[in-house]
This record gives structure tokens, C-alpha cells and sequence, in this order.
């Protein structure tokens, strides 16, 4: 076997057959090498590795490479396994120098992605530049020039050089990518990928953009710091890592779970509005608390009815009972984590927990049941035309709740509640919807001062 070791891409290794060693005996020339740097030593611990370079690569067939580039790249991590190998270690070899192996051929499809996968935002970009410059020329007869062309696309200058400037980067991708498409149509176009500061054709209209940073606002702070430097500041999983000190699969995870929030918090039509009307007005209104959360009828961590809701809902609700003689209940649902789990845990994960259980009560529920939240760890049901079967939906929801477990976006782990139950029925045992919330807050041990949200007893 020849080893040329003058860089990645001369690097060509042809191997050849030899008898196989035991591990005890590559452990013995690994600390040899070590100790010695012999080059040839190395290339006979390389040579007891080509099944398992080739195996790792024949996963990768699919990624439209010749296996044999991949091959080849493989012997690379191989090669960098062997010269970073510390036998002191203890660490098997065959299983660190799969790492290195895996790393290297997903290195090499990274890289060989950038050179040649345009964006498809900037490949919509560079079509319509093109459309335009056609017709500029053909308009003045001459190559238009950068300022010509960012006028009609409402582009600066600045940008416009830069956009000519990767159609150029591009070309070796744009051999196979055919023509321009006539019809305008194509991806959407992401020109806050073109790092400028004055480029606003594309932005966000100002009620989108309150949306957004409200959504924003509710996630935590790490899981904030991850997507801005993603997908603001374009970094990669890899760099987010290393920057903030977590592994990448921490990264991946946070990603993951952030998007799939921030999604579920825009889709939901009614919290949005509400939102975006609070935030409009506390800009303008910052001392009136009062007055804002009274325009306001949705919690904004679970998306249930607040307490003010409720109140109202449950008057109204008992007063239509009375008027058509059915019986009205009100169950409530206290959350709580266990003792064992410490305070700063406890402030991380409950928001998380709060949101599936409303989720998982939401769902066990009918549609003509009334969910809110009352405080920050109870929740309140009004059921209609229900009496006595109120204790069998409390005791239902209490195990439900109670077998979890909850996940949380820490680190994917799990953690159960601690739940509490009470209920109470009208008109067989109250006679005002005031008695019947004294009533089932006494039963399950808050106050019920209706001038401020119930306290824990």
C-alpha cells in the first residue's frame, strides 16, 4: 500500500491484502506509533481498518458521490484517527477511529454541498436579476449598470454587487441547472440571507414582525440565543455549538423544539391577535396594567382562557342554567412538581409542563367545556349540563395528568406531576356562580379574593 501524505486532495491510498491482527497486536503498534512516529507502522494499522473505511462509506452511497471518493475520504479520518490516537486512553480503537472516519466523509459532503447547491432563495434572486438585466439591455442597448439594475429591483447598489458577485461563485452548479423558468414562478426569496442593512423590499410587515418578537419572547433565553445566531446570523449547527459551549446535539435538539413552539404559538389565530394587541399597547401604555389585561381573554404560555374569562364565562354559564334547569360544574386542576426537584429545575421546566398538560386537558375535554388557567399552576373547567358526573371527569384528568410523563425541551428529559383535584355543582350544592367558585377553591385549599388571582392557601 502507498500512503501519499501531502494534503486531503492528493491523498490516494490503494490497499492492498495483509494478515489480519488481532486487537491485542494493534494496540501494540498503535503504541508504537505513538511513540515513534513511524510513518510505516501507521500504514500497517491503516491497512487493518479497509473493511471497516469501506463499510462506512457504503452508507453514504446514497448522497449521489462515487463511493470510491467517499472510500477515500474515509482513509482520511482513518489516517487522522491513528496519528490522534492516545493508547493511554483506554479507548477501543476501532470505535474512535469510526468517529473520525463518519466525520470526515460528512465533512467532505458538506463542503462538496456548498460548492455546488445553490439556495433556492438565491437562485430565485439570480432569475429574476437575469430577467431584469435582459431587459435592461435590451432597452439601452448596452450591459446595465449596478445602479440600473438595483433601481428596478429595489435593491442598493451594495447588494446588486454582491448578488453579481455569487452568480459568479454559483456557475459550477449552473451548468446542470438548465435555463431560466419563464413562468416567475420558484422559491420563496430570502433576502435576509443578503447580509445589508438597507435592503427592505422583503421585510415583514410591522404586524407580522410584533407577532414574531412576541413568540420570540415566550421561548427561553438559550432557546432565543440558538435561533438568532441560526437563522439571523447564519451560523451552523457546529458553530453554534462551539460558540455557546453545548454539544451540537444539544443544538439540534434546541432547533428542533424551538421551531415547533414558535410555530404552534403563530398558528394559533386567536392568541396571535391577542398578542399583538397587548404589545401594541403596552408600548404606548406601559403603566396601565389594568387596562391591558383586560382587553385581553387568552393566557400566553398555554393558550387557554385566563381567570377574568372564567369569571366571566362561569356567571353567565349559571345564570343560563338557572334560566333552562340544568345542573352547571366547575372543576380545578392544581399542578405541581415533587419536592426532589430543586427550585432552579423547577422555574426551567414548569412552563414546559404547564403547556402539555393544557394540551392533554384540552384534548380530554368537549369543545363546550370552558378551559382556563386560573393562577399559574391551576387550571379551571366549567362543564355545562354536567352534576354529579364532574368527580368522575376530575378523577379521570387527575390520573391522566398524574401518569405523564412530561417532557421537557431541557435536554429532552422527563419528569412527572403531582396533581390535585376538587369540583362543585350547581344548583345542588350552591345557589350562585360566586358560591359555586368559593366553593371549589375552598375544596381544593386557595383563597378566592375576586380582586386579585387566587393564592395558594
Amino acid at each position: 500500500m502507498q500512503i501519499i501524505d501531502t494534503g486531503r486532495a492528493a491523498c490516494m491510498i490503494q490497499p492492498v491484502r495483509t494478515n489480519k491482527l488481532n486487537e491485542e497486536e494493534v494496540q501494540v503498534l498503535l503504541a508504537k506509533y505513538s511513540s515513534t512516529g513511524d510513518l510505516s507502522i501507521r500504514d500497517q494499522i491503516v491497512l487493518q481498518y479497509t473493511n471497516l473505511v469501506e463499510s462506512v462509506a457504503r452508507r453514504f452511497a446514497g448522497a449521489c458521490e462515487p463511493v470510491e471518493d467517499l472510500v477515500q475520504e474515509g482513509y482520511i479520518g482513518l489516517i487522522t484517527s491513528v496519528d490522534l490516537y492516545d493508547p493511554s486512553k483506554g479507548v477501543k480503537f476501532s470505535t474512535y477511529a469510526t468517529h473520525f472516519v463518519i466525520g470526515q466523509i460528512k465533512h467532505y459532503l458538506r463542503d462538496k454541498g456548498k460548492i455546488i447547491k445553490e439556495p433556492a432563495w438565491l437562485q430565485e434572486l439570480n432569475q429574476r436579476m437575469s430577467r431584469v438585466i435582459d431587459s435592461l439591455s435590451q432597452k439601452h442597448g448596452r450591459p446595465p449598470t449596478e445602479r440600473e439594475i438595483g433601481e428596478v429591483m429595489n435593491l442598493p447598489e451594495e447588494t446588486v454587487a454582491e448578488l453579481l458577485t455569487t452568480r459568479e461563485v454559483f456557475k459550477v452548479s449552473s451548468l446542470d441547472a438548465g435555463t431560466d423558468r419563464e413562468d416567475g414562478t420558484g422559491y420563496p426569496v430570502d433576502t435576509e440571507k443578503i447580509k445589508d442593512q438597507k435592503c427592505t423590499t422583503f421585510q415583514l410587515p410591522i404586524e407580522d414582525k410584533i407577532v414574531l418578537e412576541t413568540a420570540m419572547d415566550r421561548l427561553k433565553a438559550i432557546e432565543q440565543r440558538v435561533i438568532y445566531e441560526f437563522f439571523y446570523l447564519d451560523l451552523n449547527q457546529t458553530e453554534i455549538a462551539r460558540k455557546l459551549n453545548i454539544s451540537c446535539n444539544y443544538v439540534s435538539h434546541i432547533l428542533r423544539n424551538s421551531t415547533k413552539k414558535l410555530k404552534k404559538f403563530l398558528m394559533t389565530e386567536e392568541i396571535r391577535d391577542t398578542q399583538m394587541q397587548v404589545t401594541q399597547l403596552s408600548k404606548r401604555l406601559q403603566d396601565q396594567t389594568r387596562a391591558l389585561e383586560e382587553l385581553t381573554v387568552v393566557d400566553s404560555l398555554t393558550g387557554t382562557y385566563n381567570r377574568k374569562y372564567f369569571l366571566e364565562r362561569l356567571d353567565e354559564e349559571t345564570n343560563r342554567a338557572k334560566r333552562y334547569g340544568y345542573p352547571v360544574s366547575i372543576v380545578l386542576i392544581h399542578i405541581d412538581l415533587p419536592e426532589a426537584v430543586g427550585e432552579v429545575t423547577r422555574m426551567i421546566r414548569f412552563d414546559d409542563i404547564m403547556q402539555q398538560a393544557a394540551d392533554k386537558i384540552r384534548q380530554s375535554i368537549r369543545k363546550a367545556d370552558v378551559l382556563a388557567r386560573l393562577q399559574d399552576d391551576v387550571f379551571a373547567i366549567i362543564l355545562p349540563h354536567t352534576g354529579s358526573n364532574a368527580a368522575n371527569v376530575a378523577s379521570r384528568l387527575s390520573k391522566m395528568l398524574s401518569s405523564g410523563p412530561f417532557q421537557t425541551a431541557q435536554s429532552g428529559e422527563t419528569v412527572s406531576a403531582e396533581v390535585n383535584t376538587s369540583w362543585a355543582i350547581y344548583p345542588t350544592q350552591t345557589e350562585t356562580a360566586q358560591d359555586l367558585f368559593n366553593l371549589a377553591c375552598e375544596n381544593l385549599g386557595i383563597e378566592t379574593d375576586l380582586n386579585q388571582l387566587p393564592r395558594a392557601a
